[in-house]
């Protein structure tokens, strides 16, 4: 992948919300819509200079050399997703995540810190939104909603989000989800065995704890979980 951005790159992390649900409901439909969900990406992509680092599934990596051209990209994507006529009244909302920062290139892609932040924050959002980090805003200076700090999963520190501004798309969405990363960042960010276990332990342990607040919020209507990912 020589072709690939070095030095201070910008990284967007994508995949569609509720893919299981639509796959179900679209059956054999799935793939036609799945095809031309990634077409429309891929366009949006290549067509701002980026390059189109993995795609598994319903989610895609994609890398730029410059925030700007991230922005313009992620800007283009769910214009083109929110005019697409999809078949059987379906809607297809993709959540999108950008980060800028210096992440490590390998032979086929990028690896370190720098891609975990953009996955997790990507699977912190909903269909439709786009979220960016501080980093990207800054370089961009991307018309942004502040949504403040949140606590993505296994980062040692807060990270101040802001939802990416698409003149004439929707602006207003649930607080950020708190979950884990999206599929794509298994690729090069799953470590050793026993790491796994430990993170999978962790998981299972906070998935445990959000069902006992939630349970306590229903019970005494009171609300005892931070919101907005804290």
């Amino acid at each position: 992948m020589d072709e690939l951005p070095d030095g201070t790159v910008t990284l967007l992390f994508t995949d569609i919300e509720g893919s299981t649900a639509l796959l179900k409901r679209l059956e054999d439909g799935w793939p036609v819509v799945l095809d031309r969900q990634r077409g429309l990406l891929r366009s949006a992509v290549e067509s701002n200079g980026g390059v189109v680092v993995d795609c598994q599934g319903d989610a895609m990596f994609a890398a730029f050399g410059s925030a700007g051209a991230g922005v313009a990209a992620a800007a283009t994507a769910q214009a083109a997703l929110a005019s697409e006529g999809w078949p059987d009244g379906t809607s297809v909302r993709v959540r999108m995540a950008l980060h800028t920062g210096e992440p490590h290139r390998t032979a086929d892609g990028y690896t370190g810190i720098d891609v975990v932040r953009a996955a997790r924050l990507c699977a912190a959002g909903h269909g439709g939104q786009v979220l960016m980090t501080e980093p990207a805003r800054l370089l961009s200076g991307a018309d942004t909603i502040d949504l403040g700090a949140a606590h993505l999963p296994d980062m040692d520190e807060s990270e101040h989000v802001h939802q990416l501004v698409v003149p004439g798309l929707e602006q207003s969405f649930p607080p950020l989800r708190r979950t884990t990363a999206t599929p794509l960042e298994t690729l090069d960010e799953r470590g050793s065995f026993d790491e796994r276990i430990d993170r999978a332990t962790k998981e299972f342990e906070q998935r445990i704890q959000d069902t006992i607040a939630e349970g306590l919020e229903r019970t005494f209507n009171w609300p005892f979980r931070k919101g907005h990912g804290d």
